[in-house]
């Protein structure tokens, strides 16, 4: 995720900290093949794509969505969109005491496994609610790796025979 996109969610945060608007509209936005790519268009004028927000519907006046939308349309910026409503998610649980953790495994937990590890992170890094984006890599091998909060938990057979790589090579060094 980028910065950038970061910046524009604590923004849009601030001054409207609606997350179900947020996810309805963009979901509108993104799902409607021919409008995203206009949307996403440099080809398009920043003018033509404020018009046609402006006639969507559920982007009435009355709030900060429809600005913010032209705002991004008229920076060229309209395909940050998605990283930004998954920044916003991030700060909606950061609201609420919890954290998103990229769990990468070479298959999926159990159920079981999952809470448990849930708990464990809780405890550790002293939070209420952890949701896991689970990815799946073959190269690791076997284990796993974290990432939450910036920090690496690498538990992967993969790092464990990197680690032993390194040290070998240290000690021939020395």
């Amino acid at each position: 995720m980028s910065e950038l996109a970061r910046r524009y969610a604590q923004a849009l945060w601030q001054v409207s900290p609606d997350g179900e608007a947020l996810e309805r509209t963009a979901r509108a936005l993104m799902e409607e093949p021919a409008l995203w790519e206009a949307l996403c268009s440099p080809a398009v004028q920043a003018g033509e794509k404020g018009r046609v927000l402006a006639r969507l519907p559920g982007l009435e006046e009355g709030g900060p969505l429809p600005h913010f939308y032209r705002l991004l349309a008229e920076k060229g910026r309209m395909a940050l969109l998605p990283e930004i409503v998954e920044a916003f998610h991030g700060l909606e649980l950061a609201r609420r005491g919890g954290a998103r953790c990229v769990l990468t495994c070479v298959h999926p937990l159990e159920a079981e496994e999952l809470e448990k590890l849930r708990a464990a992170l809780c405890r550790l890094h002293h939070k209420k609610e952890i949701v896991f984006d689970v990815r799946t890599d073959p190269a690791l091998l076997g284990g796993f790796t974290l990432d939450i909060e910036g920090v690496r938990y690498d538990k992967s057979v993969r790092g464990a025979l990197g680690r032993m790589g390194r040290q070998l090579e240290e000690r021939r060094m020395a």
